[in-house]
């Protein structure tokens, strides 16, 4: 069996694959510039891999790199928290989740409200994009299933309903004469509507003029709100809309699924006490997986 790397070259790579320089490694490595290119030199000559592409003064991780450092990345991140752990160590620990942007914004942040009084002692950082060097705690993903091999809770289910302002909903006459809003993505158009029409083709009220279309579900939510149009929504993005009354469900129709959002952590993360408490922290405050019938 061919033997392991020293751990300090390891270590060296580590820090080196975050930061993707050479000089700002050996700054937080406390060592020259010179001691950092040897340490991955001989990594290199162990492993018989290159890990980075160096292109003038500039570097950045090859594709064997990318898949090695993302495993020694989480080896490192581990050993620190197990030492943490085990030493009981004061420090303000932090536990990154990364979630889609709007989940996050609008479904994600009201209920973090007790997340203070119960982790004073973690400070909770939300991304909406995976950022190299940083190690997710837990993921919400999207999707027709989960991520598989990862301990998951599937936390919604899409239910896709028609909406509009309070003023188009009184005025149908209005309501009639503004348009569709549809939400597109790299020039393609969601199937929503078509979803939706499948089921009730001949709702008496929908507008017949036109249609606009939107780059993402913000800004079609807003157009909403402001009379624009009529747009079909998940009902669980629009939860403070619907109980304001800013948005009305124009019909009982409901498209459920097949998309949702998934609640995941690795088998790495798993060994964390602070990711499976978070994990299962956000499994109560999300309460039970509804259906439209409910």
């Amino acid at each position: 069996m061919k033997s392991l790397p020293s751990l300090t070259s390891l270590r060296t790579f580590s820090v080196v694959g975050k930061c993707l320089s050479f000089t700002e490694a050996a700054s937080q490595l406390g060592v020259t510039q010179s001691a950092v290119s040897r340490q991955i030199k001989s990594l290199e000559e162990s492993l018989d891999l290159k890990l980075f592409d160096r292109v003038g003064n500039s570097i950045s991780l090859t594709i064997a790199g990318q898949s090695l450092h993302k495993r020694v990345f989480e080896t490192f991140g581990l050993m620190a928290d197990a030492v943490s752990d085990a030493t009981g160590s004061s420090q303000q620990q932090k536990l990154n989740i990364l979630a889609p942007p709007t989940l996050a914004a609008r479904w994600l942040t009201r209920r973090l409200s007790s997340y203070p009084h119960e982790f004073p002692e973690i400070e909770l950082a939300v991304h909406t994009m995976a950022r190299p060097g940083i190690r997710m705690d837990c993921v919400i993903q999207f999707g027709t299933h989960p991520t598989a091999g990862s301990e998951n809770l599937q936390l919604l289910v899409e239910q896709h309903i028609a909406v509009c302002s309070r003023k188009l909903f009184e005025d149908r006459e209005a309501m009639r004469t503004s348009c569709l809003l549809h939400v597109f993505d790299n020039g393609q158009r969601f199937p929503l509507w078509q979803d939706w029409l499948e089921i009730e083709p001949d709702h008496p009220d929908l507008p017949t003029q036109g249609s606009m279309e939107f780059a993402s579900l913000e800004l079609a939510i807003q157009a909403a709100k402001n009379s624009v149009g009529v747009g079909i929504v998940d009902r669980n993005m629009i939860e403070y809309e619907l109980n304001a009354g800013s948005l009305v469900q124009i019909s009982p129709t409901t498209v459920v699924g097949p998309n949702g959002y998934w609640l995941e952590i690795s088998a790495e993360s798993q060994a964390k006490g602070r990711s499976v408490r978070f994990f299962r922290w956000l499994r109560s405050v999300a309460g039970p997986t509804k259906d439209a019938s409910e």
